[in-house]
């Protein structure tokens, strides 16, 4: 069984309750859920894949159900700042066996990297992330049993950003994504206003052809309308605030 975790939360304080902001009538983690469902539909009918929001305990984060109510994708509760003993909660109560791992501020992250993850952890290998797309787009899988491994006596650690250093680095299968060269300014992730802006922008103007939407196409309509110009004065502050958080939980 395959476990598509969306990493959320709705305790942020630099951009409050982001996940729930809404472009074209729908919040940003529905636009972000819609796109793997459709992408995974007939492994979600054949029972093979699920998708959960894997999110902390506190009790603001009920708020998930109200969104995804009657929907395809469960909420799971775990660990409040520990996000890889998260994983391994919900993977332990639902049978995962494979764990793609999204973060909820990805809000366009790519399916097709995925399902080339996805391939790689049917093959055998233990860890396996995708390079070469823009900030925000790339994506990581791992087995849950290496997953536990790796987490083995770190398991009361604050692990919330830069939580990947757990991993044993030699064991990731890295796929090489080429031809977005030309990305390498874009901003394709949710942490300040502008960002929420960018996302409004381009969803709104895409419509619905965001579900389906391939990485290339996306890509370019982005580039063709301007539209990283929104946030990419971003990306500089939030490398910095990434690494601050990063250190203080060492």
């Amino acid at each position: 069984m395959v476990g598509l975790f969306i990493t959320a939360r709705l305790g942020s304080t630099r951009l409050s309750r982001k996940h729930l902001i809404e472009a074209a009538g729908q919040p940003f983690i529905k636009w972000l859920t819609n796109r793997y469902a459709h992408q995974f539909k007939e492994e979600i009918k054949n029972g093979v894949l699920k998708i959960f929001i894997t999110t902390s305990v506190s009790p603001e984060n009920k708020t998930f159900e109200q969104v995804f109510s009657g929907d395809q994708v469960s909420v799971f509760y775990g660990s409040d700042e520990n996000i890889p003993l998260r994983h391994l909660e919900c993977a332990r109560a639902n049978n995962i066996e494979y764990i793609i791992s999204i973060d909820g501020d990805d809000i366009l992250c790519s399916t097709e990297a995925a399902v080339k993850v996805i391939e790689k952890l049917q093959q055998g290998r233990e860890i396996a992330q995708t390079k070469g797309l823009p900030l925000g787009m790339n994506v990581m899988g791992y087995r849950a049993d290496f997953l536990e491994k790796c987490l083995t006596g770190k398991e009361l650690s604050k692990l919330e950003t830069g939580w990947g250093k757990i991993f044993e680095k030699g064991n990731t299968e890295t796929i090489e994504i080429a031809g977005y060269e030309q990305a390498t300014d874009l901003r394709m992730t949710l942490d300040y206003e502008d960002d929420a802006t960018f996302f409004k922008e381009v969803i709104t103007h895409i419509g619905n052809k965001i579900i389906d939407i391939s990485d290339a196409e996306l890509v370019c309509e982005i580039i063709k309308n301007s539209w990283q110009n929104i946030n990419k004065g971003l990306n500089e502050t939030y490398w910095a605030n990434f690494n601050q958080q990063k250190n203080e939980e060492q």
